[in-house]
């Protein structure tokens, strides 16, 4: 059964349903008490038999039943076994900035949580998905694991479920009354209903469809393939011209049946295509994930297929369903389903261009990756992270084709973009996975590789591998010195000078910080250079010199507002405000902090959030509000367990350390447990509520969790209630004078809060609440 979705930008959010689910009550039933009963279930069968689309409408009935979530990964796009525990940290909302392995926070993180974990299309990570599966399970007990693959994933204890085909008519049977058609029959009924205005199952044409079905084997893609022809011809032309392609595909000897009937009807609807279709058909098939119209027109024009004519020739592929709308953000994207994928795959290699084309789909995105690094640092910021969002998975994908095969300096180039991405977005563990990676497989002793190593220290820095960062450093340093690039050496002297900051000296970092300030010429235009003056704070906030952090952080935030950004500016913000704390300035401190936590918050820069707890708690704990301060360093804790970041040095963890005391000794071991324990329950939406000294939504406690307390923030429902006029995302924006991918973001929220797929659904909940 096709599964149409929008793949949200929070990958682990289960994807949205578009067509009706049809049939498959015995088996949800049944999938259902085996998860309740079983700790490993895979879903076999062949692609295309709907496997996907079981799994998701069974999560979605289990949802309650897991106080700790239910995560959907889909794994189509994941090319590299060795990234599979990161795609997980990602749609658990877990960012790389930790220095263990990633299977390794993943274990951390589920070890006490019950959660429902889907892993979609495990057949071509099938090692990597059982052993990762088999860790999890056996120090997690909460964990419950629902696995789609075309095959089992071999591993003790795991339930397999074969999915069989929709339930088909039988040659020659009785007509069915209405409202009584098997299950294939309804599918296809209700896809070409959907196709084909007006159409409807009559009698006249009952026999042709059930007899089709029954030829399809009642494999749902298959099905939908067929129905979407009803555009061009009739029920019993389309059950003529397949007919003899199946009869055809039937006589092999090479493949199980239903396989060769899914080719078959693949190859059919191949065959109905124009030339310009399955050309396009087979470069589409480069992208891993969904992908946008100036994508496909940059990288799959050409060579019988010119630019001005993508557009018609990918419409006429939707409307064939060989290509979907993917849309994300209010952005027109697009997809392939796998088993179309893969049939374009076959197609291009058989054409001799994959190689080629993917070094130009590679091509294309580092072209792009350039544009971003030089915007990263001003009022595009948020575009570009929004941009890196959509497009991580082919970018991934691509890195793991081309990156011994791209041109040495394109590939260096993109690496030097997408670290800064990766460091905006909190992803240390998947840098430093393709840093190591392209050390590994390039010289790097030529020109042009200085900033590179310096980046790829840093990551190792964060990971708090600093025997690893001193050492690259120094080749680093020694390159750019040699090559006399002032913004080379102005870049790795600031990683030297966080690597001090890190390893607890000071005075070496404040030296090496104050050099990078001053060799920095065009500063402004690496968001990584932008942050000298915010670490130099940290420096003066470490050494005890309250007024010098206050007066550098300030000048952070200062370049970062003037320039339009919002990372480094709200870094800036929060240093000030933990130095304006340190100082006695409690008022002013408060207003700084939560400034920078409501950006945090619009960016969900997670260690931003961490971060800002901890320093709003610390401004609690000198207020004497040690309830709340007590809360909040539980919710920070549980959220720093989530990025797994290395404390900023000693004096970081000492700072911490100083304030946690302070709320021990006022309220004592026992009463001080009980409230971050109550913190560590919290949702992060609600904590950040708490710190912000807003009020939760419709009076409920912060940490509610009754049938009455609304689901939505205040701010949520003050969206959800915008949503309910009418207004779209950028008049909701404008009326609330935020950023509309602020409103995206909020809008992303709600649906996911209330287990919707349309904005309709958030317009009825809206008006069933009296709101």
């Amino acid at each position: 059964m096709a599964l149409e979705m929008t793949l949200e930008r929070q990958t682990g959010r289960l994807p949205a349903e578009f067509t009706s689910f049809v049939g498959r009550k015995t088996e949800l039933h049944q999938v259902r008490r085996l998860i309740d009963g079983h700790r490993l279930v895979t879903l076999t069968g062949p692609g295309g038999v709907g496997k996907t689309r079981l799994a998701v409408r069974t999560a979605t009935r289990a949802r309650d039943a897991f106080d700790g979530g239910v995560y959907f990964v889909g794994l189509s796009s994941l090319t590299e076994p060795s990234l599979l525990a990161q795609a997980i940290c990602d749609a658990l909302g877990l960012a790389g900035q930790g220095g263990g392995p990633a299977a390794s926070r993943l274990a951390d993180h589920l070890a006490d949580r019950r959660v429902l974990l889907v892993l979609d299309t495990c057949e071509h990570l099938l090692d990597a998905c059982a052993a990762l599966a088999e860790a999890l399970l056996r120090c997690a007990p909460g964990l419950r694991v629902l696995a789609t693959s075309r095959q089992p994933l071999d591993v003790l204890g795991e339930h397999t479920v074969s999915v069989a085909p929709l339930g088909r008519p039988e040659p020659g049977g009785p007509d069915a009354p209405d409202g009584e058609e098997c299950d294939s029959v309804r599918l296809f009924a209700e896809r070409a209903a959907a196709a084909v205005q007006g159409w409807t199952l009559t009698n006249g044409n009952r026999d042709a469809v059930a007899r089709l079905c029954h030829r399809l084997d009642g494999i749902p893609l298959a099905i939908e393939l067929a129905a979407v022809q009803l555009r061009t011809f009739s029920a019993d032309q389309v059950l003529s011209r397949l007919g003899t392609r199946l009869f055809q595909a039937r006589g092999a000897r090479t493949s199980v049946p239903r396989h060769q009937t899914l080719r078959a009807a693949i190859d059919w609807s191949h065959a109905l295509c124009s030339a310009e279709e399955r050309l396009l058909w087979a470069r589409l098939s480069v992208f891993a994930g969904d992908f946008d119209l100036d994508a496909a027109e940059h990288v799959c024009s050409g060579d019988g297929l010119p630019a001005e004519h993508v557009v018609d020739v990918l419409t006429g592929l939707v409307d064939k369903s060989v290509v979907q709308r993917a849309d994300r953000g209010g952005r027109v994207r697009y997809r392939m389903l796998d088993s179309l994928r893969e049939y374009g795959v076959e197609r291009l290699a058989a054409g001799g261009g994959e190689a080629r084309l993917r070094r130009r789909c590679f091509d294309w995105y580092a072209g792009r990756l350039r544009l971003a690094r030089a915007e990263l640092a001003g009022a595009e910021q948020a575009r570009w992270l929004d941009w890196f969002d959509r497009e991580r998975a082919n970018i991934r994908a691509l890195l793991g084709h081309v990156m011994t095969t791209a041109e040495t300096a394109t590939a260096r180039d993109a690496m030097d973009a997408l670290g800064r991405l990766w460091m905006l977005h909190g992803m240390a563990g998947e840098c430093r996975h393709w840093m190591d990676r392209l050390l590994e497989a390039r010289d790097t002793t030529g020109e042009g590789w200085a900033c590179l190593l310096g980046l790829a220290a840093l990551t190792m820095t964060l990971q708090d591998d600093l025997g690893a960062a001193g050492e690259l450093l120094e080749r680093a340093s020694a390159q750019a010195r040699a090559e006399g690039d002032r913004n080379a050496i102005a870049l790795v002297t600031c990683c030297e000078g966080v690597t001090a900051l890190f390893a607890g000296d000071v005075d070496r970092s404040l030296r090496l910080l104050g050099a990078a300030d001053e060799l920095g010429e065009h500063a402004a235009d690496d968001v990584l250079l932008l942050l000298v003056e915010v670490f130099r704070g940290v420096a003066h906030l470490f050494k005890g010199d309250h007024p010098a952090a206050v007066e550098h952080a300030g000048r952070g935030a200062r370049a970062g507002e003037e320039h339009g950004e919002l990372w480094v500016r709200s870094y800036g913000m929060l240093v000030c405000g933990l130095a304006l704390w340190l100082a006695g300035d409690l008022e002013a401190a408060l207003e700084r902090l939560r400034r920078s936590l409501r950006i945090k918050r619009d960016l969900a820069d997670e260690l931003g959030m961490t971060l800002g707890l901890e320093a709003i708690a610390g401004c609690l704990c000198s207020g004497g509000e040690y309830v709340r301060a007590a809360r909040l360093l539980g919710a920070a804790d549980r959220m720093r367990e989530s990025t797994q970041t290395a404390w900023f040095g000693p004096h970081h963890a000492m700072l911490r350390e100083t304030h946690i005391g302070e709320a021990v000794r006022a309220l004592g071991e026992r009463r001080y447990r009980a409230a971050f324990e109550e913190g560590e329950r919290l949702t992060p939406a609600h904590a950040i509520q708490d710190a912000l000294g807003e009020p939760p939504a419709s009076g409920a406690p912060a940490g509610a969790s009754g049938q009455d307390a609304s689901p939505l923030t205040e701010r949520e429902l003050e969206v959800a209630a915008l949503v309910a006029e009418g207004l779209s995302n950028r008049d909701i924006a404008g009326r609330l004078t935020i950023a509309k991918r602020t409103a995206d973001s909020h809008i992303e929220h709600i649906l996911a809060k209330l287990g919707f797929s349309s904005r309709a659904q958030i317009a009825v909940w809206i008006t069933e609440q009296g709101a």
